[in-house]
């Protein structure tokens, strides 16, 4: 006989949910401390394959984390870069990790810290909008929904 049969069946249901819940609450906790706000794309020139995501990482969390990859539904890969100045030159490089400071934010921006999208399967033009999951460095991934600007609208 199962012994669920004999319960009620408004207790066999609070079960099933408060065991739902448990089993979400981990990974639940872990994204909810780094998010992303404030994402944007750079329009993509005629004849380009490439552009630039930027946007704000903001970290609730009382441990620094690290962005440590991503992807993107517009093309084939997604790099962590930093542009820097070097012997009075603007250069960019890619970099492995991007760090979010436990309790502050790292802002992903033109001439700094900035995700690169290679291969986009199609033209970026102002309207459309970017979906990309970032993964940190506890594994925890962070979504972002980033619409596309116009090179006269960027800060």
């Amino acid at each position: 006989m199962n012994p669920l049969r004999s319960l009620p069946r408004a207790a066999t249901l609070s079960l099933a949910l408060g065991l739902s819940l448990v089993a979400r609450a981990p990974l639940e906790a872990q994204t909810a401390t780094v998010t992303a706000s404030d994402a944007w794309v750079r329009e993509v020139p005629a004849g380009r394959a490439v552009t630039g995501m930027f946007l704000l990482l903001k970290n609730s969390g009382a441990t620094e984390r690290s962005l440590v990859r991503g992807k993107a539904d517009v093309g084939d890969t997604l790099e962590l870069h930093e542009m820097k100045r070097e012997n009075g030159m603007m250069r960019m490089s890619p970099v492995q990790a991007i760090t979010v400071p436990a309790g502050g934010e790292t802002a992903l921006r033109p001439g700094g810290y900035h995700l690169m999208l290679f291969g986009l399967k199609k033209p970026l033009a102002v309207g459309d909008t970017v979906r990309a999951t970032l993964t940190l460095d506890d594994g925890t991934q962070v979504r972002v929904v980033a619409p596309v600007r116009a090179m006269g609208q960027m800060p």
